[in-house]
């Protein structure tokens, strides 16, 4: 017989046809429609094909009571038409958590379930009558609709959590990243540093070797030039003093010829210009010791010049000093000489 000989307005009655899993008409029920109301009780289904939601969306009343049932598919709940289930008898654990999805479910039989656990019990009740079965199909939905709600949340909230914790762990990478960056920037500054060390080393070492260098040429030259310009500076001191004195007995001469009394004033006057050049021997030689001891802030080329120009001044200055003084000596002598002289053989 084909299953249209079973169709019987919209009851399609297969029960007691020792189906199985395999051998459910899946393909043929799904193409009749008119076929609502299905009854496939008392037959071998331990599991229903996996096509089998899909296929029997026109579904309002499914008896699946005496089959031995395990599990119902979890896409159980997109049977939205289904308004009568009849689970009885069967071996059944748990009812899938998309059956809150069955809004249009006003009744339901899970009795003779021994192992169900979910729902407990005491939701699903006794089903003895058509009302207590009514109210375990309004009690069923309400507890899987809550328990849907409480799976939500948890998800929400574990879903959340790993939001957060991968949030905190961008964070972390980012502290990282960033401390990783500071410490190479440390590093580098460090390696600037110790470089601008080693080049500062370098450079004060090399400094001092030319001052050591300098100082050892310097003793070697130094004597040479100072000679040279000592003698070149005595000789010239000597030659512009030497016509000073010539030039200061002629005016003496003159005036103690025509004046005597003008002597004391000469000798008294090359007494003064003597105590005068002691005087700027004396503050020259404070100059030249405070510029020995500041010396030290200078390079040592500035520094080796200003030595020599100190040297080659205070060596001029002494030796201008020695002459002059020599020359005032011979000169007083020659104005007494003259002076009696003068007085013996003009004025007496």
């Amino acid at each position: 017989m084909s299953i249209k000989d079973y169709l019987d307005g919209d009851d399609l009655d297969l029960s007691l046809q020792g189906y199985t899993t395999k051998t459910v008409p899946v393909k043929e029920l799904g193409r009749l429609k008119k076929g609502k109301k299905l009854d496939l009780s008392k037959n071998q289904i331990m599991y229903l094909p996996d096509s089998f939601v899909s296929t029997m969306g026109h579904l309002v009343k499914l008896d699946l009571s005496g089959n031995g049932l395990l599990v119902l598919p979890d896409n159980f709940g997109n049977l939205s038409l289904l308004q009568h289930l009849d689970l009885f008898d069967n071996k059944l654990n748990s009812l899938p958590l998309s059956l809150y999805k069955l809004k249009a479910l006003k009744w339901l039989d899970v009795k003779e379930n021994p192992e169900l656990q979910f729902p407990p019990s005491e939701i699903t009740g006794l089903c003895r009558n058509d009302t207590e079965c009514k109210a375990c199909a309004s009690e069923v939905l309400e507890f899987l609709k809550k328990e849907n709600h409480s799976l939500e949340a948890a998800k929400q909230k574990s879903l959340e959590s790993k939001r957060a914790q991968k949030e905190a762990l961008k964070k972390e990478l980012e502290r990282l990243e960033e401390l990783e960056r500071q410490e190479k920037k440390r590093i580098k500054q460090e390696e600037k540093s110790r470089e601008k060390a080693r080049r500062k080393a370098e450079y004060e070492a090399k400094l001092r070797a030319q001052q050591q260098q300098e100082e050892k040429e310097a003793p070697k030259s130094k004597p040479t030039r100072r000679s040279v310009s000592d003698s070149d500076s005595y000789g010239k001191s000597r030659t512009v003093l030497s016509v000073l004195c010539v030039v200061l007995i002629v005016i003496g001469l003159a005036c103690l010829c025509f004046d005597p009394t003008l002597r004391p004033l000469l000798l008294n006057a090359a007494g003064e210009v003597q105590i005068a050049l002691i005087g700027i021997k004396n503050r020259l030689s404070v100059v030249f010791n405070s510029l020995d001891k500041n010396l030290e802030s200078f390079s040592p080329p500035i520094k080796t010049g200003l030595k020599a120009i100190s040297s080659h001044l205070n060596t001029m200055l002494e030796v201008s000093y020695d002459t002059y003084a020599f020359s005032i000596s011979l000169l007083q002598q020659q104005y007494q000489a003259i002076s009696v002289y003068v007085t013996k053989n003009f004025f007496s």
